[in-house]
């Protein structure tokens, strides 16, 4: 709410919705799609979204035995090449707010053979439910448009950090070429809802999973 006792309104796509409804809004989205979610982003991007992501990764840093987290980790794309880095003895925390795409990524990093050093933790970008100071990279791929709450989002993410750690964002942004702007948006508005209505849905998985994290420590969930 604003001082004025207003609703405050955010970004939903290219849309403007109540403050209090983006959450629900984008869990939606993310349930609907879990299961062809990697296919839809190949699909739309024409596999660039992978080059994107190995260009995040060569800026980590990492190196074995240290520790990462991915926030709004999805299918675990991020996670599974910082796992390469860290090694058996380094740790990486895979979370997501969405339980669908998360049960997605725990079974990737599964299928990969990384147990002993992986984790998944269903948690919030806002309120990270750590101890400050454990992480030697954080990263968000593609996460933080979805976010209600950015600013705290991005003070929770640099309190997870260890001194001289770092915070990597993967993010679109706008065209720096003006004259491409309105093939761009004709891509935008026309081309990709068109593709996502070629990949058909899968049912969602059933049942529950646990939530190894036992060894991270955590902290109290923050106050609303």
């Amino acid at each position: 709410m604003t001082q004025h006792g207003e609703q405050k309104d955010t970004d939903f796509g290219f849309e403007k919705v109540a403050w209090g409804e983006k959450a629900q809004l984008v869990r939606g989205v993310f349930d609907s799609v879990a299961n062809r979610y990697d296919v839809m982003n190949d699909l739309m991007s024409a596999g660039t979204h992978r080059l994107w992501k190995r260009f995040t990764l060569s800026c980590t840093r990492l190196r074995p035995g240290q520790r990462a987290l991915d926030v709004a980790g999805g299918t675990g794309d991020l996670s599974l090449g910082m796992l390469q880095q860290v090694g058996p003895s380094g740790l990486v925390v895979l979370t997501d707010i969405n339980a669908e795409m998360l049960r997605n990524g725990r079974d990737r990093l599964i299928d990969a053979g990384h147990v002993a050093n992986a984790r998944v933790v269903q948690a919030n970008a806002e309120c990270l439910p750590f101890r400050p100071s454990q992480f030697d990279c954080v990263t968000i791929g593609f996460g933080l448009r979805n976010v209600t709450d950015k600013a705290a989002a991005l003070r929770s993410m640099r309190s997870m950090l260890k001194p001289g750690g770092q915070l990597i964002i993967l993010e679109f942004s706008q065209l720096a070429i003006p004259a491409l702007r309105p093939l761009y948006d004709a891509y935008s508005f026309h081309v990709l809802p068109r593709l996502g209505q070629i990949v058909p849905a899968t049912p969602p998985a059933t049942g529950t999973w646990p939530n190894p994290s036992a060894s991270i420590p955590t902290r109290k969930p923050c106050s609303a």
